[in-house]
């Protein structure tokens, strides 16, 4: 196998680079907005913070580039060694003098100035490996032994070593992003179902386990009861989204961002868009987010191969509950929990890791000539620019012809 040259690739898709790029671009201006005054005080530079971001971001899009000029079969055949070596990261980041500690959790490498979390290489490791199980092998699914307790194995050693460090947040993206991949592979319901039984017992136990995780419950029910302690962020979240209404105080006015609300430009910025903006600039942002999942998910509909639906499925639910965990967690629907809203919140590592799930979409985008559906009428070009004349020369393995089409369930 080898990368294809460039000429010979499906160009990306326009709807998704656009959707991404339109993101990118509102969080130049949020990132600057409500992180000026952060910088000037702590850096003595206003521009310190949105600096490095207008530097992170170039870098991750080259990360999506290039993973979108990959042959999408390499990943189906590198399946195991990248969950290899995002598990051996996850493991290193434990080692003393190997992880750096920040606020009490030990999860990042430090690399010539920079910090970077190998959580965001062990998720599409993680994705990647279980729709290569599930496409490589749907004959084991019907047992239990042979389908989903191989795959549980993968996912339960990935949540113990997030829960070390600790990261609760990244643990619950997985498991959902997983859970979800199981149930359109076509793994039994009554197999789920055996597996939520003894999972979500477990998941409260971990939940309890810690002190500060009780205290975010209980001051997620009521932040009132804590104002200046466990309840302090999320009441000023609230504040802020309460002050914006429905237009919001303008861009750059907002007073929140101004040390009342700690680190707004990172998991809390949506608080600072909704004061700035108002309730518009929050449905905007959202409508851009529903277009590109949408999107998503329509190009995993035109997937023959369960393979590449599932890894497509997996990337962007990545994305879509990350976005709800973040939005919920800052208007006081979830319990408080670091998790940036993807491509807008600052954070390199976050941004490479979102960048690499996307192309990981584009590469399969921009690869699936043989793998599309066929349309009816010849020549009638799909939404990736592709004809059935060029289709008939990449035939579909047959095996893919014999896959479940779990995802046309779910609409």
């Amino acid at each position: 196998m080898s990368v294809k040259s460039t000429n010979r690739l499906a160009p990306p898709d326009p709807v998704m680079v656009g959707c991404i790029l339109l993101l990118l671009s509102f969080s130049i201006l949020m990132v600057y907005s409500t992180s000026i005054s952060v910088a000037e005080v702590r850096y003595h530079d206003p521009f310190r913070i949105v600096g490095h971001w207008l530097l992170y971001i170039p870098a991750g899009l080259v990360v999506m580039w290039i993973l979108s000029c990959v042959d999408a079969n390499w990943w189906r055949a590198i399946a195991l060694p990248v969950l290899g070596v995002g598990i051996l990261m996850m493991v290193a980041v434990l080692v003393p003098g190997l992880g750096r500690e920040i606020n009490g959790a030990q999860r990042w490498f430090s690399l010539f100035g920079l910090t970077l979390q190998p959580v965001e290489l062990l998720k599409p490791a993680v994705i990647v490996y279980m729709a290569y199980y599930m496409g490589s092998f749907p004959e084991r699914l019907s047992q239990f032994t042979t389908g989903l307790a191989p795959m549980l194995v993968v996912l339960t050693i990935s949540l113990l070593l997030l829960m070390v460090q600790p990261d609760f947040g990244s643990s619950v993206l997985l498991s959902a992003t997983c859970f979800c991949m199981w149930f359109v592979g076509g793994v039994p319901i009554k197999h789920l179902a055996l597996m939520l039984s003894s999972f979500i017992p477990l998941a409260g136990l971990a939940m309890i386990a810690e002190p500060y995780r009780v205290q975010r419950l209980t001051s997620f029910m009521e932040p009132w009861q804590d104002p200046y302690g466990s309840g302090y962020q999320l009441i000023q979240s609230m504040i802020a989204f309460g002050s914006g209404g429905i237009f919001g105080a303008g861009l750059g006015q907002g007073v929140q961002k101004l040390f009342y609300l700690p680190e707004v430009f990172t998991d809390f910025i949506s608080a600072s868009i909704g004061e700035e903006l108002g309730l518009i600039g929050i449905l905007v942002l959202l409508s851009i987010f529903a277009v590109l999942l949408t999107r998503g998910i329509q190009l995993a509909l035109m997937q023959q191969e369960m393979f590449y639906r599932l890894v497509i499925l997996g990337c962007m639910l990545c994305l879509a509950v990350a976005l709800m965990i973040n939005l919920g967690a800052a208007m006081g629907l979830l319990p408080t929990k670091g998790m940036p809203m993807p491509f807008v919140s600052y954070g390199g590592s976050a941004l490479i890791g979102e960048c690499m799930l996307m192309g990981l979409v584009l590469s399969i985008q921009r690869h699936n000539k043989g793998n599309m559906r066929i349309e009816k009428k010849s020549g009638r070009r799909d939404a990736v620019g592709t004809t059935a004349d060029d289709r008939a020369h990449h035939q579909t393995p047959p095996r893919a012809q014999t896959e479940p089409d779990g995802l046309e369930h779910l609409f």
